[in-house]
């Protein structure tokens, strides 16, 4: 099975923030005690308000399955109603 590397953003609502650090990191420790987790890191850029995702999945049904966890949607259940813009996922594939 091919791995499976995400980027996914998250841009928070003005003044949203904080709500929206503190939301997205309570999903960092159970999706990393995940079925074929390697790694899942939440970022905070230099921008205010924008929070990256980086994941290494062992396949795309992993990723799956995250997808459709219980706390993968409760968190993003609330985070509708603080996110700017919807969830911009990316998935990669090496090229070099």
């Amino acid at each position: 099975m091919a791995e499976v590397r995400v980027i996914a953003r998250a841009v928070a609502r003005e003044d949203k923030a904080d709500e929206l650090k503190a939301l997205l990191s309570g999903l960092v420790v159970p999706t990393r005690a995940e079925a074929g987790c390697v790694y899942d890191d939440l970022f905070e850029s230099n921008l205010p308000g924008i929070f990256v995702f980086n994941e290494l999945w062992q396949s795309q049904a992993h990723l799956d399955a995250h997808a459709a966890s219980s706390h993968f949607k409760q968190i993003f259940g609330k985070a509708d109603q603080i996110l700017a813009e919807p969830l911009e996922v990316n998935l990669l594939t090496a090229v070099g």
